[in-house]
């Protein structure tokens, strides 16, 4: 058995949706939240929520695919791949929270090593079996969460890694 360490990372984003109703919506879009005109404890108050991380809906973490980097080393720490250009067909895509119902989408965008895999190959690593999943959340924020590695999932061998913010945006949603 061999191991890999396969580092995603480069500017991406974590993610927090918010299922907002119609009062809230037009409250937001108001008073400019899309436009960095509302404080962190207004937006926290009309979501009735202590922080953003009290988000109901489950955080996305991810680089952007267009400005991610992908690093795989091998046990010994050696270096077995490194690129930042990457093929869009490599990469399953799936919209979400892009239905009929409003969203308040806040974007904490990061750098770093988003998202980091040791994982477990009997054989030796083969970039031709490594695939990305991606969202895009809100249809406003793609990002890539997960790899698959010979149509495998290895999300039980997934860890965060270094990352830091840079600041969070705004996306108000009125659906489809």
């Amino acid at each position: 058995m061999k191991y890999y360490k396969i580092t995603l990372g480069g500017r991406g984003a974590e993610v927090y949706p918010f299922k907002i109703n119609d009062d809230q919506y037009e409250i937001f879009r108001e008073k400019g939240v899309e436009h960095d005109e509302l404080e962190h404890d207004e937006v926290c108050g009309i979501l009735d929520v202590e922080s953003y991380f009290d988000c109901p809906n489950e955080s996305m973490l991810g680089p952007y695919f267009n400005s991610m980097y992908v690093k795989v080393e091998d046990e010994e720490g050696n270096l077995v791949y490194e690129s930042n250009k990457f093929d869009p067909e490599k990469c399953d895509f799936e919209e979400i929270y892009c239905d009929e119902d409003k969203y308040l989408i806040i974007e904490d965008y990061v750098k770093g090593d988003h998202v980091v895999y040791d994982i477990p190959l009997e054989e030796d690593f083969d970039i031709e079996k490594l695939r990305f999943k991606s969202f895009d959340i809100g249809c406003r924020v793609e990002i890539v969460t997960d790899i698959l590695y010979d149509d495998k999932e290895y999300n039980i061998y997934k860890s965060f890694g270094d990352m830091s913010s840079k600041g969070y945006y705004f996306h108000l949603t009125a659906g489809v």
